[in-house]
């Protein structure tokens, strides 16, 4: 990708220049590039959440629990509720993924000696 950015730079001008001139003449991708980068498609932004129960969770589950009750109570929506639940699986594979290192590299130490 930063090879394709090199050899598009030195024609930056030119290369807007003439998706603008397409633009204009009614080339319809062309128009939609441009109006992407003069106003792209708004980014969801959450306000900041506050779950019952979540910071006091102690296990992976307990804190899928918290979330879940939530949005149950309509505290969170569905889809503030369904990031968060994938951050915790996301970061429930890192942990395992640790921990499993951890234990290869134990089991490796016991075998040495």
């Amino acid at each position: 990708m930063e090879k394709v950015r090199q050899l598009l730079d030195p024609h930056r001008e030119e290369l807007v220049a003439k998706a603008v001139e397409m633009a204009m003449a009614g080339d319809g991708i062309a128009l939609r590039l441009c109006l992407d980068r003069i106003s792209p498609p708004p980014r969801s932004e959450s306000p900041p959440v506050r779950i019952p129960g979540l910071a006091a969770g102690g296990s992976m589950s307990d804190k899928a629990r918290a979330i879940l009750a939530a949005a149950g109570k309509a505290l969170i929506s569905p889809d503030t509720a369904t990031m968060m639940l994938g951050a915790i699986a996301n970061a429930a594979k890192i942990i395992e993924a640790d921990e499993l290192a951890d234990r290869i590299t134990a089991l490796e130490s016991k075998t040495a000696t």
